[in-house]
């Protein structure tokens, strides 16, 4: 007889990990089945001789004391989950190079406080734009909450009507806000300097989304877990295993069941059925509806319309380098740098749809400046990463991907060290490139999208959270990860799953019938 619970997550990323918890938490009796041997999905390390590299995770917000202590934060808190993070001195530093002139250079504070004191030196004629931007996030705040109360299902007489401001956020794209507040054009080039955490340019992106990210790296300030994101994963996954929920890892479930019209469970590789009344999915949609689920013409028209019209997010390659000094004797002071050759994220995006380095931007970071003994005494950890916002690597070769791998990676630290003045080559110690293909090979995402679907004006965070509990998959479907409402991301998936959790407890507790 088939093993039965509540509820069957399929795959152990951040958004299934989280949901997970949550619906333990609510006491559902909760699977994971992960096809790794290990939790996490991309939010993990590797080992390469005797350096231990982050695989995906740059930066995080929200674990701070005190008010600095965000949504993030409280919600780890609430469901008892324990990690030992540390603050990053700064928000980042912004370097826009052109051919060896730097048009800017300038090194951003976090903290209401130190930020109200760098606009007033550096940048008078923006106090009341920055201060605009801070009520706005107020606003944004207060509309999320309303939103998360609502547990995917908001009203929008009470939305339009109660919170006019955060309806009005999330009606435009996020250029056209910092426009109206009357910031400079200098200013907003600097904090657009975050699109590449979005995957878009900012006239493309949502307002809120947008606001939410920089409300969490500006005002409650970025934090790296000592461990890497591997002791983010585990501490969820035992927490998860504290309250109930099962694991079983090194198995891929290859079946979505379906009874009656509902899901039903799932079958795995090696033919066990699993029964359950609610699935939540960590792969995409279109994957699920088109491999993965047993009787496709449970399917609505509409979401398979919606999943054909999205565009995947970014596309990653990151340089993994282990270097035989520490960052003082390679040059290096900060912890995070993003170098561009322009301050127009329009270029830079289609930049990002080739594969020539020359023009992408690069994400410089360096593990040490935030956690020092992450290495041994006297090495560094590097990590190089540029964006894709295209799959600039389908006419890549097998029998060319070494080289071209190389190629790309080598002109990255060669932008890199010229631009801000390091000496990288002569101390690389070991070297690990990850390509798309070779985050499509681990995670099994498409194209090695790493950030899920990409935000466009008609499908946004905004449009999408509004919607997520009206819009029916099949009866006890549900998505979480980066492809799901609140985008792509550690805090989104994190936050996301935990929302969706309430979605499944309500399905079940309504009978298997959408609350």
């Amino acid at each position: 007889m088939a093993e039965r619970y509540d509820l069957i997550v399929i795959g152990a990323g951040n958004g299934g990990l989280m949901t997970a918890c949550r619906a333990s938490r609510m006491g559902l009796k909760t699977l994971v089945i992960e096809q790794h041997n290990l939790p996490g999905g991309a939010a993990t390390s590797f080992v390469r001789g005797r350096f231990e590299f982050e695989a995906s995770l740059h930066e995080i917000p929200d674990f701070g004391e005190g008010e600095s202590r965000g949504e993030l934060g409280r919600l780890f808190d609430e469901l008892g989950i324990n990690v030992e993070m540390l603050p990053i001195k700064d928000a980042f530093r912004f370097v826009v190079d052109n051919g060896g002139i730097h048009e800017l250079d300038v090194t951003f504070p976090h903290g209401r406080e130190k930020i109200m004191e760098f606009i007033l030196e550096n940048y008078p004629n923006d106090v009341a734009p920055m201060n605009k931007l801070f009520r706005a996030f107020d606003d944004l705040l207060a509309g999320m909450r309303y939103l998360g109360e609502s547990r995917g299902n908001p009203d929008p007489e009470e939305l339009s009507e109660e919170y006019p401001a955060f309806v009005k956020i999330m009606s435009v794209p996020a250029g056209e806000f910092l426009r109206s507040t009357g910031m400079s054009q200098e200013l907003i080039d600097i904090l657009a300097s975050y699109w590449a955490y979005q995957g878009g340019d900012i006239d493309t992106l949502d307002a809120s989304r947008f606001l939410l990210m920089l409300y969490g790296y500006l005002i409650n300030g970025p934090f790296v877990p000592k461990m890497r994101s591997h002791e983010l994963s585990v501490a969820i996954m035992n927490r998860a295993s504290e309250l109930g929920c099962k694991f079983i890892f090194d198995t891929e479930v290859t079946k979505i069941l379906t009874r009656k019209g509902a899901v039903c469970g799932v079958e795995v590789d090696d033919g066990r059925v699993f029964e359950a009344d609610a699935i939540a999915s960590s792969a995409f949609p279109e994957v699920v509806y088109s491999k993965l689920i047993d009787d496709k013409t449970l399917v609505p028209k509409f979401e398979l319309k919606k999943a054909n019209a999205r565009k995947y997010g970014f596309r990653a390659l990151s340089v993994y380098l282990g270097l035989d000094a520490p960052p003082s004797k390679i040059g290096i002071s900060d912890y995070t740098v993003f170098l561009a050759t322009t301050k127009d994220t329009k270029v830079l995006y289609e930049a990002a749809k080739t594969r020539n380095p020359d023009e992408l931007e690069i994400d410089v970071c360096c593990l040490n400046n935030a956690v020092p003994d992450c290495s041994p005494a006297g090495t560094t950890i590097l990590t190089l990463t540029v964006s894709y916002t295209d799959d600039a690597w389908a006419d890549v070769t097998e029998e060319d991907y070494v080289k071209v791998k190389r190629e790309v990676a080598e002109n990255i630290i060669d932008r890199v060290e010229r631009a801000l003045n390091l000496n990288i080559k002569d101390h690389i110690e070991e070297i690990e490139i990850a390509s798309p293909v070779t985050f499509a090979r681990y995670m099994r995402s498409p194209q090695g999208a790493v950030y899920g679907y990409a935000s466009q004006r008609w499908d946004g965070m905004s449009s999408r959270t509004i919607t997520e509990g009206m819009e029916r998959t099949v009866p006890g479907l549900f998505f979480v990860g980066g492809h799901n409402a609140s985008l792509a991301g550690y805090h989104p998936t994190y936050s996301s799953g935990s929302r969706t959790a309430y979605r499944i407890v309500s399905f079940i507790m309504g009978g298997g019938h959408y609350g």
